[in-house]
């Protein structure tokens, strides 16, 4: 039986928790200091040890606070620590040759500034932004690890997340906001353009995505890296996602248009159509649709209201 963890226990995290065969580790770890996050995390790579107990291993590395506004020296700390952690999975004993490991980055944080849609995995990456340039120098950390060691790694570069829990705080989960608005009857402001195109994936779905594509991984060469964009390859305005959820909740959304800061709207772009062209078969994994994915939250969002007095955790 393979030993899973999975580092990283917000929306993704716990959804490829939920999907895997079996439970995989939890291990806490301290990520407010980085020297105490690193020890934290080399002491999870012996716990995995003794449970591979010399057979095959799995990491899912979900971990991160940083959004795209988030200042550069917060994200440059986040690289560094997984820098950090990567060299002491280099010099573990773990078998890399037995080993798999995911990553999670980012379509928004990579494909920012890479020209026209619809984006797939031979899109040249074009970072603009302090968030996407740390996503893809996590990427370039992972290929390089994998060659150098033999590990086997998938890169999932994720479109827009979203569902129950997800952590308003982060200033991030645009249709978590228009559901809370709906729940909460208050207003909510939008800072982009509402024909501002995403892919919307909802998170069980992805999660269900990440625990098949490593299964899958198991079959490429020792040391290969495969890249693949995790999405629901359907794209949505902003306003037809705002008649969405005043269709199903038959009133219209409190939304307010504004132009704010420019850290909420520097480094994206505003059609981030994609299309996948690996490991294809791995996309009818997502079965959500998005009034599907908006109706479950709202649901969610309702009884998070009705028990705690906040439609999120």
């Amino acid at each position: 039986m393979t030993a899973r963890w999975v580092i990283g226990h917000g929306l993704l995290g716990r959804a490829v928790h939920d999907a895997a065969a079996h439970p995989p580790m939890a291990v806490p770890v301290r990520w407010i200091d980085a020297d105490e996050a690193v020890a934290d995390l080399a002491a999870g790579l012996d716990l995995l040890a003794e449970a591979a107990d010399g057979g095959p291993w799995e990491i899912s590395w979900c971990a991160g606070r940083g959004v795209t506004s988030s200042p550069r020296d917060q994200l440059e700390a986040e690289v560094a620590v997984f820098r950090r952690f990567m060299a002491a999975l280099a010099d573990h004993e773990l078998d890399a040759t037995q080993g798999r490991l995911f990553l999670a980055s980012s379509v928004g944080g990579v494909y920012a500034g890479s020209g026209a849609a619809p984006f797939t995995e031979s899109t040249e990456p074009r970072p603009v932004s302090a968030y996407g340039e740390a996503k893809f120098a996590m990427e370039e950390i992972v290929t390089t690890t994998s060659r150098q060691t033999g590990l086997r790694s998938f890169i999932g570069r994720i479109t827009n997340l979203y569902g129950p829990a997800q952590d308003l705080s982060k200033g991030q989960g645009l249709i978590s906001v228009i559901v809370a608005s709906h729940v909460l009857r208050r207003p909510a402001t939008i800072y982009v353009s509402l024909d501002t195109l995403r892919d919307y994936l909802y998170a069980d779905d992805c999660g269900a995505m990440v625990v098949a594509g490593l299964e899958r991984l198991e079959r490429e060469p020792a040391g290969t890296t495969v890249v693949k964009i995790l999405g629901s390859m359907t794209p949505w305005s902003i306003g037809a996602i705002l008649g969405e959820a005043g269709r199903i909740h038959r009133l219209r959304a409190p939304i307010v248009s504004g132009q704010g800061p420019i850290t909420h709207t520097a480094g994206q772009s505003r059609d981030l159509r994609v299309r996948s062209e690996v490991w294809v078969e791995l996309d009818a994994l997502a079965r959500t649709t998005l009034p599907e994915g908006l109706d479950a939250l709202h649901r969610a969002q309702m009884g998070e209201l009705m028990a705690h007095g906040a439609p999120f955790g």
